[in-house]
């Protein structure tokens, strides 16, 4: 089993919908996916059609006692989604303690998930180290980033933040500002950035507005091409490392 982890290097960046993209995309290369949202804004659900009133989830079930694996959503042959579940302002306090507390909890539970995917992607949220800390090193570990002056700032700010690998969402190379920090970011972090940039394009606001991920609602769109392109990506990364 491959594992892929991805958070925003700053809010907004649309990682979560990315990856909702990439996880659909590896399954419909015909893997076995497993997409955990760490997340405890729990909306990576949103793009698998999942009730906005459903409250059950991982950390909803590690909180009242429940078993966590039975919190999974089949979504189709070999295709799942474990939601992080709803929680109030206290309870995500009292997560994140318990994490802290628990730092190999994911580790342990990536192990007893590995004979059953092939891919285990996790939605990283940025505001809580212990939840991002508990699911343990990835295979790909890809900070979302957009080709602006906030992100580039950031990278300046934090070099450590670069050293994960990096992909750069909604970008428009008729704007000239992304063009040229995307152009500096080569020369700066050429071995962190995937060979593939992922366009911005309206049709993945509007998957997220059809509860659908991008590559059900529009196949045809540039941003799901896109999706489809870091998808198979990762499939050459893992072929490489075995």
């Amino acid at each position: 089993m491959t594992s892929v982890s991805m958070r925003g290097l700053r809010g907004g960046v649309g990682s979560t919908s990315l990856l909702a993209a990439v996880g659909h995309a590896l399954h419909s290369l015909g893997e076995r996916v497993l997409l955990v949202d760490v997340c405890p804004e729990n909306l990576l659900r949103l793009h698998f059609n999942l009730g906005w009133t459903e409250r059950r989830g991982w950390a909803r079930a590690t909180l009242d006692g429940w078993p966590w694996e039975e919190q999974a959503w089949s979504l189709g042959s070999n295709l799942f989604l474990l939601p992080y579940g709803e929680v109030n302002e206290a309870e995500e306090t009292a997560m994140e303690r318990r994490l802290g507390a628990e730092p190999a909890l994911w580790r342990r539970r990536r192990a007893s998930l590995a004979e059953h995917f092939d891919w285990l992607l996790f939605d990283l949220p940025r505001g809580h180290p212990a939840h991002a800390a508990s699911v343990g090193p990835c295979d790909l570990p890809i900070r979302v980033v957009e080709a602006d002056a906030a992100c580039h700032a950031l990278l300046q700010r934090r070099p450590e933040r670069s050293c994960d690998l990096m992909l750069v969402n909604r970008y428009d190379p008729l704007c000239q500002l992304q063009r040229d920090v995307l152009l500096l970011w080569q020369q700066r972090h050429g071995g962190r950035l995937l060979p593939v940039n992922v366009h911005a394009d309206a049709a993945m606001r509007e998957a997220l507005a059809c509860k659908a991920p991008v590559g059900h609602y529009a196949p045809a769109s540039l941003v799901a091409k896109d999706a489809l392109s870091v998808a198979i990506w990762c499939l050459a990364q893992r072929a490489r490392a075995a």
